[in-house]
Order: structure tokens, then sequence, then C-alpha cells
């Protein structure tokens, strides 16, 4: 059996409308029916104090783990990563480079249908300077836990020619142009999911309806892991 998985920068939950709308996102995760999710840009709170993250979590009956970035207005804001299995061995690592705004990525195994894989969610900085420090920093990581199999997901940031920084961090060659952002009308490729090794993805595709087009900037990409 493949797996689904998904990159999705939800842009705390505001959409193109400015309408702030958690269940948006939500509805758009369960169409998608995902086995593996990555999530950026989450943060805040709904009614009654439940943070975005958990909501996710509760709303989708996946196990969750976050991974804070920066704060915003005293509340987390950063990355997620939602699994049907298990989610163990996680280390959150800080991709931050001063001055800029801080960064991360999470690196965890998720126990799936087809065994146990390494993923790395993660989104990068705004400036190909900052960009270029934080994939060495993956890249390290990368050589340190070698796994049979890795999936990297998440918003790059990174388009034309500067996309061949990837290839340090695993990506193929060629890599795909989905365009993602904004959601009005695509015209970059930020977000990016692959395998290690790249052929055990088999399939690729932006994620557009008349609801994902509002619910945030960016279109959830969705992969098919080969088992």
């Amino acid at each position: 059996m493949p797996i689904r998985v998904v990159t999705y920068n939800v842009h705390a939950c505001v959409g193109i409308d400015r309408r702030y709308d958690p269940e948006r996102i939500v509805t758009v995760l369960r169409e998608l029916d995902a086995d593996l999710v990555a999530l950026q840009e989450v943060g805040g709170l709904l009614a009654g104090g439940i943070e975005q993250a958990r909501f996710f979590e509760q709303q989708l009956g996946m196990h969750m783990i976050a991974g804070a970035s920066r704060q915003r207005r005293n509340m987390a804001f950063g990355n997620v990563v939602l699994a049907r299995g298990r989610i163990h061995d996680v280390t959150l690592l800080d991709l931050s480079i001063l001055p800029f705004e801080g960064r991360g990525a999470i690196d965890c195994l998720v126990d799936t249908e087809i065994g146990t894989v390494r993923v790395i969610a993660t989104h990068l900085g705004l400036l190909p300077r900052e960009r270029r420090r934080q994939i060495a920093r993956i890249a390290e990581r990368l050589r340190e836990k070698p796994q049979p199999l890795t999936v990297l997901l998440g918003d790059f940031n990174i388009f034309g020619p500067e996309r061949r920084v990837l290839r340090r961090v695993g990506a193929p060659t060629p890599l795909p142009k989905l365009y993602s952002f904004p959601t009005r009308r695509p015209l970059m490729s930020l977000d990016r999911i692959w395998t290690i090794p790249n052929q055990r993805l088999v399939r690729l595709s932006a994620y557009r309806t008349a609801l994902t087009r509002l619910a945030s900037d960016h279109l959830p990409l969705v992969g098919v892991i080969d088992g």
C-alpha cells in the first residue's frame, strides 16, 4: 500500500479574504485524507483557548508534534507534523540565523503502512544567504542519522536557479515545478516534497480547488510514496 503525504502552509489559518477560519483548513485536510501532513505557519488561539496545532490534532484524530520557531503575541508559531501512525525519535532543529526571523525543522520517525519513515519538515527563510546556511544544517543532520526512507517536505521559499541548492539535501534532478503560491494565480514553486531515495515518490501534485484558493495563500502539495 502506498501512503499519501501533504505539505501545506496554512498562513495561520487566515485566508486570502483575510478571514480567520481554521475550519476551512480542517476541511481541506479531510479532503486530502493523508497519512502524513506537514503544516507551516501554524499558530494562534481558537475560542476557548485551544491552540491551532491541538485543534488540528483533535479534529483529524492524528498524532501531532509541534515545533515552534518563534513567538507571536506570546503564542508559539511554526511547524506541525500530523500522522496516523506513531511519531517518535523527535528532534526539533533550530534553523534560526540572526538577525532574521526564527526558523526551524521537525526531524522525526513516523510509523506508517510501508514501515518507519524518517520525516524532516521545515519552513526556510526569506533570503538566499539565510537559506544556504539552513540547507547546510539540514544536510549535516541527514548525514548523522541516515534511514532507508526519508521524506523532506515543507515551504522552502526557493524558486528559480537557486533550487539547485536543494540537491545538497537529496532533492531530485530535475526538480518538479509545481506552482503553489500565491493561490489566486500560482507563479512560484515554494512548496516541496521529495524522498530519499527519490524514486519512492511516485506521484506529486498541487491540490487546487475553490476552497484551497481561498483558505490560505499557498496551495497544498500532495505526494504518493510507494511501499
